[in-house]
């Protein structure tokens, strides 16, 4: 009787001479499908002794595993299909949102002819002392603001869209981060939301992405509230 392991081992690889074309498709499979399992059953029927054939409860065993692996192929066909549709039909809901206003958790913040966009922050515990830093895409400090003790809460940040120095920064893209300590001394973080004006969607490693119009990009599972726009 030849089992399935000695079958294996006894497959001829592919020829390197063939054609391009066969070549890509012999190699692009490294896996065993439902047709291959079926195959080698096939051909242990075939080969086996007919003075020794092959054991009941092996024959079963393998029709089983070959039932299981038909069912699980079906399964994640099927799972692959459910889950496109609700890909495309959560895009499709995300188109809404363009032109509306929304809020989103991140740290980004834009700089355009001057006037920064708006932005705030979440404290879950008091703070006595606390910080915004304003990086620029090199992650350089731009700006730091002083903003003093904070209970928590949430809050407006407005930034002036100037440096250190005063001076207006140029039009970009900066990010926001707000640290500060409380009456322990240990340190607290906030937690920041941008908003802006939908003005595309895309989608990026299986996420749906809101494009601002000042060109920034949130991820549609970080909105926290959608308004129309007044724009």
């Amino acid at each position: 009787m030849l089992d399935t392991a000695s079958y294996l081992n006894n497959l001829q690889p592919v020829s390197t001479s063939s054609s391009s074309s066969s070549s890509s498709s012999s190699s692009s499979s490294t896996t065993l499908g439902q047709d291959d399992f079926l195959k080698i059953l096939v051909a242990e029927l075939q080969h086996q002794d007919p003075n020794n054939s092959m054991d009941t409860t092996q024959m079963v065993g393998q029709l089983t595993q070959y039932s299981m692996l038909e069912q699980l192929t079906n399964m994640n066909t099927t799972l692959t299909s459910c889950l496109s549709s609700m890909n495309l039909q959560t895009a499709t809901t995300a188109a809404g949102y363009i032109g509306k206003s929304v809020k989103a958790s991140g740290y980004s913040l834009s700089v355009a002819s001057g006037s920064a966009s708006s932005s705030s922050y979440t404290l879950s515990s008091d703070a006595t002392s606390l910080k915004a830093y304003i990086y620029d895409s090199s992650g350089d400090t731009v700006r730091t603001v002083d903003l003093g003790s904070k209970k928590s809460g949430t809050y407006d940040f407005q930034w002036d869209g100037k440096d250190a120095s005063g001076n207006t920064v140029a039009d970009g893209k900066y990010s926001l981060a707000i640290v500060g300590k409380d009456s322990s001394g240990t340190q607290v973080t906030a937690s920041t939301t941008i908003s802006g004006v939908v003005s595309g969607v895309s989608t990026s490693s299986g996420s749906i992405m809101l494009t601002l119009k000042d060109g920034r990009e949130v991820a549609l599972s970080n909105v926290s509230s959608v308004t129309n726009s007044d724009s």
